[in-house]
């Protein structure tokens, strides 16, 4: 999987669809919450937050992941003992693991196997170059782990003497030295177009991060108010688990590593338009702006409005990214509000599944349109009282 090399045009990797993402901790941990993923390696400015247990990623996976392998069901502990030993951000390095296998489930968005056996113990794609090259094999899970931690130790700038991954002792010198370009601390932001090619792998990466935090590093009363969700889009495609993994002539020869091509956003994101009445929270102050932990790309807990109307009608405008929109109607006592939500093509419905669950409760689909003007036009015709 190494983009560390140009060979990397293809779109990317082993598996990837992303089924299914405290703040009260130090440094760097402060920024990730804000949407910057931290520096791969700890400090004492970059710790891994207290929120964050082996037992809660456990839960937090299983809740993505119904049928995990019991192979697996121990995986945390590793990451623990592997990034504590290595000084590395283990919660990150768990939460990329995430990402590059689907959690853990090794299947593309259409149900597929992707170039990864799970059998490799390959957690990261380590090797997996494309076209279904399947990568490096180790010998058991916690060596699996380590070849992950230790392939970010090489991509920090620190150099291992025998490490476990081929492909680390192939490629560390080269990957070092690019590391070692940046003069300063290596994030796992800067593992795009690097570890994988998506340009948007470190918000990826962040956005699953973002999702852990939301269920285990809030308050009771945070806690309820963001309950937890999966990806936008992981009911997309539906696959029984077979009772034995296709032969390999049966998975298509593409290039598949990261199933993030399109930057994906995990909630409604707030976008810079005139008026001022939160959807998410009607009743809150009309001068009310967003957290500024919320990251540009991977939190999004408001929708801007478009225009505040008048006292019971109100059009707004949200994204979830790409540019086929959808109309929301959802109703309640003191108004009704019409969203304008645009919405990855192909993902239509569950990302209106999820807006509704979280945002619009008793939501309904008015209809389809192809941006956002046009649904902005039927919204209007629908509202006319509202302003703007």
């Amino acid at each position: 999987m190494k983009r560390d090399e140009a060979m990397a045009k293809v779109m990317s990797r082993s598996v990837y669809t992303a089924i299914v993402m405290c703040t009260s901790v130090l440094g760097s941990a402060l920024s990730a919450a804000a949407g910057t993923p931290p520096e791969i390696r700890m400090s004492h400015g970059n710790q891994v937050p207290a929120c964050v247990t082996p037992d809660r990623l456990m839960t937090f996976l299983k809740g993505r992941n119904a049928r995990l392998d019991p192979r697996f069901n121990n995986i945390a502990s590793h990451y623990k003992k592997h990034g504590e030993h290595n000084k590395v951000r283990w919660d990150y390095a768990f939460f990329q693991m995430a990402i590059e296998t689907n959690f853990l489930s090794y299947r593309r968005p259409d149900g597929k196997w992707g170039d990864v056996d799970p059998k490799q113990n390959n957690f990261a794609g380590i090797g997996t170059t494309g076209g279904g090259v399947p990568g490096d094999r180790f010998p058991d899970v916690t060596t699996g782990v380590l070849g992950q931690i230790q392939h970010l130790v090489a991509y920090s700038g620190e150099r291992l003497e025998r490490p476990v991954a081929p492909r680390t002792q192939l490629k560390q010198d080269d990957i070092i030295a690019q590391s070692l370009e940046l003069r300063r601390p290596v994030r796992f932001s800067d593992l795009a177009k690097r570890w994988a090619v998506d340009p948007k792998y470190g918000s990826s990466i962040e956005w699953v991060a973002s999702a852990y935090r939301s269920e285990f590093c809030t308050g009771k009363d945070a806690s309820k108010q963001a309950a937890s969700e999966a990806l936008p889009w992981s009911k997309a495609a539906p696959a029984p688990v077979p009772a034995a993994r296709p032969a390999p002539a049966n998975v298509p020869n593409t290039a598949v590593k990261t199933v993030w091509v399109s930057s994906p956003r995990a909630a409604p994101q707030a976008e810079p338009v005139p008026a001022s009445v939160p959807v998410a929270a009607p009743q809150l102050d009309a001068s009310r702006t967003p957290p500024s932990g919320l990251g540009a790309k991977q939190l999004a807990a408001h929708s801007a409005p478009v225009a505040a109307a008048q006292p019971g009608c109100v059009v707004s405008k949200a994204s979830y990214g790409g540019k086929k929109t959808l109309l929301i109607r959802a109703s309640s006592p003191e108004s009704t509000r019409y969203t304008a939500l645009t919405v990855l093509e192909g993902f239509e419905k569950s990302m209106l599944d999820s807006f509704i669950k979280t945002r619009a409760p008793g939501g309904s689909l008015v209809g389809e349109f192809p941006d956002p003007a046009a649904a902005l036009v039927k919204a209007r015709e629908l509202c006319p009282s509202a302003a703007g």
